[in-house]
C-alpha cells in the first residue's frame, strides 16, 4: 500500500470534497465565473445516523454556511483529525507500509497518523507510560491483518468535522476501519464509526482511493497521471515532506466562527495553532 493515494468520487459528484459524495445533497452549482473553494453552501451528507440533539445542530451548523457563516477551524491552522483526513482530503495522502507500523502522511491537512501492527494495545487512560495522555487529532490506531485484509481501530481522537459541511463528531468517536487493496491502484477503505455522544447506530462509509504515479497536485512539475485500474505496474509517489509553516487566513471568533484576519493584525498577533485544552 506504500505511495500516493488520491480520493475518488462517484459520477455525478456536486462541488468540493465531502466526506460521504454517494450520500451528499449538493444544491444547485453558482453562476459560471464566481470564485470559490469547498462545498456550496447548504451542502449536506444524507444519513448520519445522529441523535436528535445532534441532527438539529448539523441542521443549524449547515444552515450558517447559507448565512455566509462557518466554523470549520481548519483556515485557522488547525489539523484536519483522522476522519477528515481520510474521507474529505482534496489532494493525495501518502501511506508508507513497514511491518511493524504503516504511517500516514497529510501534508495539506496537516495531520499525520501512526498505525501500530506489532500487537500492542491502546493505551490506559492516565498513564502516561502507555501514551495515556488523553485525546489527540490523530488519535491512537492500532492494526491487525485478516488475510489480505488490514484492520485498523482508532479511538482517542479530538473531536471535530467530519468535512467542511461541516458533519460534527465528538471526542468519543471510535473508528474501525477495513483496509484492502481490490486492485494494484485502487486502495477501499471500509469505515465504521460508532459515537455514544452524538449518534444512535453504527455509520459505515465506503470510500476508494486511487494510486497516484509521480509528483501530487501541488508539488513542483507536471503530475504523470494516476495507473488506470487493472494496471500491474506500481509507480510510488512521495510528498515531499518538511517544515510547512501554516499562515492563517483566519481566525475562530468568540462565538466560534470564521472571522478574516485584517493585514494590520498580522504582526501584532500570533497565529492561533492549538485548540485550548487539547493535546494536539
Amino acid at each position: 500500500m506504500t505511495g500516493l493515494w488520491a480520493a475518488m468520487s462517484p459520477k455525478g459528484a456536486g462541488h468540493g470534497p465531502t466526506f460521504d459524495p454517494v450520500h451528499t445533497f449538493y444544491p444547485p452549482q453558482p453562476p459560471a465565473g464566481e470564485a470559490g473553494f469547498g462545498p456550496i453552501p447548504g451542502t449536506y451528507v444524507k444519513g448520519i445516523p445522529y441523535n436528535a440533539e445532534y441532527q438539529r445542530k448539523y441542521q443549524d451548523l449547515v444552515k450558517e454556511t447559507t448565512e455566509g457563516k462557518s466554523r470549520d477551524d481548519f483556515p485557522a491552522c488547525f489539523p484536519y483529525g483522522v476522519p477528515r483526513m481520510i474521507g474529505d482530503s482534496p489532494v493525495p495522502i501518502e501511506i508508507i507500509q513497514t511491518p511493524d507500523v504503516m504511517l500516514w502522511y497529510a501534508n495539506y491537512g496537516r495531520t499525520n497518523r501512526r498505525i501500530f501492527l506489532d500487537a500492542r494495545q491502546h493505551p490506559t487512560e492516565g498513564d502516561p507510560t502507555t501514551g495515556g495522555l488523553g485525546p489527540s487529532y490523530s488519535g491512537h490506531s492500532i492494526g491487525h491483518w485478516e488475510h489480505y485484509v488490514l484492520v485498523v481501530d482508532t479511538i482517542n481522537m479530538v473531536g471535530g468535522y467530519f468535512d467542511e459541511t461541516p458533519a460534527p463528531y465528538s471526542d468519543q468517536l471510535h473508528l474501525v476501519e477495513r483496509i484492502r487493496l481490490i486492485d494494484t491502484n485502487v486502495l477501499e477503505d471500509q469505515m465504521t464509526f460508532t459515537d455514544p455522544v452524538t449518534m444512535t447506530a453504527p455509520w459505515v462509509v465506503t470510500r476508494y482511493f486511487q494510486r497516484v504515479a509521480g509528483r501530487a497536485p501541488g508539488m513542483t512539475g507536471a503530475t504523470p497521471p494516476a495507473p488506470p485500474p487493472g494496471s500491474r505496474n506500481v509507480v510510488r509517489g512521495y510528498l515531499t515532506l518538511g517544515d510547512r509553516p501554516c499562515v492563517p487566513n483566519v481566525k475562530m471568533d468568540a462565538n466560534g466562527f470564521q472571522v478574516a484576519i485584517l493585514p494590520q493584525e498580522l504582526d501584532a498577533e500570533p497565529p492561533q495553532t492549538a485548540k485550548p485544552n487539547s493535546n494536539p
